[in-house]
């Protein structure tokens, strides 16, 4: 008799949901966690009376009838967190697009949006419009089918919703292979150029990747995210996490820290087990499904052993490709350096004449002022990150260049906060090699479906690998990435099992 009914390996978002949901109706459900405390990358670091978000500091997913206001719904704690507690709220503007020449507030509400453009880009307010409209249209039909019952049908099947979304996917998989640019849904641009890196930081804050390289539907998937809301956590991503676990333990699910899985036992084409550390001593622990919330690369290293099977998960990592490599500073300032405009999401570019990559653009995080667990008094905490190429960060000896890059990133986050340097009461980074122990990405690699639909496409919106009884969840699989993907991916890793007990 196996010892779990489930085994999740890795306890971030993804691999939570799936753990919750499936202890919360029955199942015996063990997850194991190689870091002193669950959450992953939706974690944070406490330093100097200040907490700072790891990666995961903007969300959405939280409106009615979306992931996690479906998620917090079955464990019967949605009020306490939305409502009598507070502890989740709404952002105004969800997120700050900011130019050399110009700065964007990106408001849920289009009219809104629509009243910032013209003042930027008067020339071309009317494409934007128009361009925004169409957009919408493509997003609203796309947002209607991924979250109309077949992600959310742990207890009832829609087969003929399963029907249309088979035929959908289809139709959309033959605009991927179109390859046609967002950028094209509105008539010729007044000034193509800054449309153009307008439309592009939007899609690289979500995405990593610029309009020319995304097809169009997952293009209007991104732009629709602030729409439909972004917000911020009181007390910083970790709660998400900690929510999460308690509804584990209290449904009768186990969670298990300091211990990490060596293997993933197979038995003919069949996951059947993981082997596991603790200290010195290794277990081997038997389960009739196996749930892996870390990545093809962790897979192909380490967790797999059988030479065809390993051969599967390395042609898979090929094709993915690479990722990109994060770089933060987290920084403790005093509130009066925060100019009034700033919004509590950002992205930057500070200059046109360079490539729209590596420290060009900055990501920004401010924590909200009305968030006073996450600062001492008349204290806010920033969070400032740039991606390199694996190419870029692997020329770089991280820990001599540590104090070096953290001033650079401090002397550009200057020319949005001016004087910020001399308001920094905590200063503190997280190189590549810092992610990579905290996360075992492979070379702290961050990669997403977002990032990967040319080869995923909309045909295989699945959990399932090579190996049978083994699903993935996390950024690398369907959906993509931020929390709430990873969340439906737990959800759909969830519903998989449901059906097949």
């Amino acid at each position: 008799m196996a010892d779990y009914d489930v085994i999740v390996i890795g306890s971030g978002i993804g691999g939570l949901t799936s753990a919750s949901l499936l202890s919360k109706r029955g199942l015996r459900v063990l997850v194991v966690e190689q870091n002193s405390a669950a959450g992953g990358l939706c974690n944070s670091i406490l330093k100097n009376g200040y907490t700072f978000d790891i990666a995961a500091s903007l969300f959405w997913g939280f409106g009615h009838g979306e992931v996690f206001h479906w998620l917090f719904s079955e464990f019967n704690i949605l009020n306490d967190l939305l409502e009598r507690e507070s502890v989740i709220r709404k952002i105004e503007p969800g997120l700050q697009v900011i130019l050399p020449n110009h700065r964007i507030n990106i408001y849920s509400e289009r009219n809104r949006l629509y009243e910032e453009l013209k003042r930027e880009f008067p020339s071309d307010m009317a494409n934007l419009i128009k361009f925004y409209q169409e957009s919408d249209k493509i997003e609203d039909e796309i947002y209607y089918l991924l979250n109309k019952g077949h992600f959310y049908s742990l207890k009832n099947h829609y087969p003929h919703e399963n029907k249309r979304l088979k035929k959908f996917y289809t139709a959309i998989s033959i605009l991927l292979k179109r390859k046609k640019d967002i950028l094209h849904l509105a008539d010729k641009w007044v000034n193509p150029s800054e449309i153009e890196k307008f439309i592009d930081l939007q899609l690289i804050y979500f995405t990593h990747k610029k309009s020319a390289d995304i097809p169009l539907p997952i293009s209007s998937i991104i732009l629709g995210i602030p729409k439909r809301g972004i917000y911020g956590i009181k007390g910083g991503a970790r709660i998400l996490t900690n929510t999460l676990e308690k509804q584990l333990i209290k449904y009768g699910g186990k969670i298990t820290c300091n211990s990490t899985a060596e293997e993933i036992i197979l038995k003919g084409s069949k996951a059947c087990g993981v082997k596991v550390r603790e200290g010195n001593s290794v277990g081997e622990l038997k389960a009739d499904w196996i749930i892996s919330n870390t990545t093809f690369s962790n897979i192909e290293d380490s967790l797999i052993k059988k030479k065809r099977k390993k051969n599967q998960f390395s042609r898979i990592n090929k094709e993915i490709g690479s990722g990109l490599v994060p770089f933060s500073v987290l920084l403790g300032v005093d509130e009066k350096v925060i100019p009034e405009l700033m919004g509590e999401h950002a992205v930057m570019m500070r200059d046109y004449e360079l490539p729209a990559s590596g420290s060009n653009i900055i990501f920004i995080s401010v924590s909200p002022g009305w968030d006073e667990t996450r600062a001492p008094h008349g204290k806010r905490c920033i969070t400032a990150t740039c991606f390199l190429s694996q190419n870029e960060a692997s020329k770089i000896n991280w820990e001599m260049e540590r104090e070096n890059k953290t001033k650079e990133m401090i002397d550009n986050l200057e020319q949005l906060i001016p004087f910020i340097s001399e308001f920094i009461d905590c200063a503190y980074s997280i190189t590549p090699d810092d992610y990579q122990r905290m996360t075992l990405r492979r070379n702290g690699m961050l990669r997403s479906f977002s990032n990967q639909s040319d080869f995923y496409g909309f045909n295989s919106p699945s959990s399932k690998t090579p190996v049978r009884r083994l699903l993935m969840v996390g950024d690398e699989v369907f959906p993509g990435s931020g929390a709430a993907h990873t969340a439906k991916s737990g959800i759909r890793a969830a519903e998989v099992i449901l059906k097949r007990i």
